[in-house]
């Protein structure tokens, strides 16, 4: 039986922003793989590699909406970048459209390498580095849960009920119930290799009120970077 950590991240703001977005800052609803791992990355004090992930090979992530997902755009004054202003100082000031996630609150559960050195930094609310809910303008501060033993649900399992969001390649058929919100989103990158690189992209489908969504599972293939768990007092999640 294996051991899973599990914690919640919540805050006033939040601001994923979607790197196909340049004029206008477009936010993903909520927070991206990638983003989740270095959070966990920051609290365990892991530096940064041009070579690879920062978490070893083995960790793996899931996260669960506490809180309807809602959002608002609004203008705010940034400063531009080097590369992209013109002029003798080659930056500037402009009003930015950027769409910003209200009062975000997710439940995390991390499985894999140094998940006692996490649940120890959790417990004792210490990061090495800051944490921030996708901009350095929203801050947040892990509050620790507990240590759940968890057990791997059936292979052959025919219908699951998923309280965490699901990757769209784990969904074989959608089961839609009346009253519930689905929602999907894509282009969240996938894996990162290190230097700000990398490798593929993914689509995710959520209830956007949190709720659990039940579905037929997708037959794994060679590719199925996920796997369902069962939790204590939590139901079923996905790692991935």
């Amino acid at each position: 039986m294996d051991r899973l950590v599990v914690f919640e991240l919540r805050g006033t703001l939040a601001h994923y922003r979607r790197p196909d977005t340049l004029g206008t800052h477009a936010s993903y609803p909520f927070m991206p793989p990638t983003t989740l791992r270095g959070l966990i990355a920051a609290v365990l004090g892991l530096e940064y590699r041009a070579d690879q992930d920062s978490l070893p090979p083995g960790a793996r992530c899931a996260l669960r909406l506490l809180r309807p997902v809602r959002a608002v755009t609004q203008q705010l004054s940034l400063h531009g970048k080097k590369w992209i202003g013109t002029g003798p100082n080659e930056s500037f000031h402009r009003p930015t459209t950027i769409e910003l996630i209200v009062e975000p609150h997710y439940r995390i559960y991390y499985s894999g390498p140094m998940a006692d050195q996490l649940a120890r930094s959790l417990e004792r609310n210490q990061s090495r580095f800051h944490t921030y809910l996708g901009s350095a303008f929203c801050l947040t501060f892990p509050e620790w849960g507990a240590v759940k033993p968890t057990e791997p649900i059936p292979a052959l399992a025919e219908q699951i009920v998923c309280a965490s969001v699901v990757p769209s390649p784990a969904v074989g058929r959608l089961n839609l119930e009346a009253g519930r919100q689905y929602a999907r989103v894509g282009g969240l990158l996938r894996e990162h290799i290190g230097g700000r690189r990398f490798r593929g992209t993914l689509s995710v489908i959520y209830e956007v009120s949190g709720h659990a969504i039940g579905f037929e599972p997708a037959k794994p293939g060679t590719d199925a970077f996920w796997t369902f768990r069962q939790v204590p007092g939590e139901g079923t999640i996905c790692l991935w």
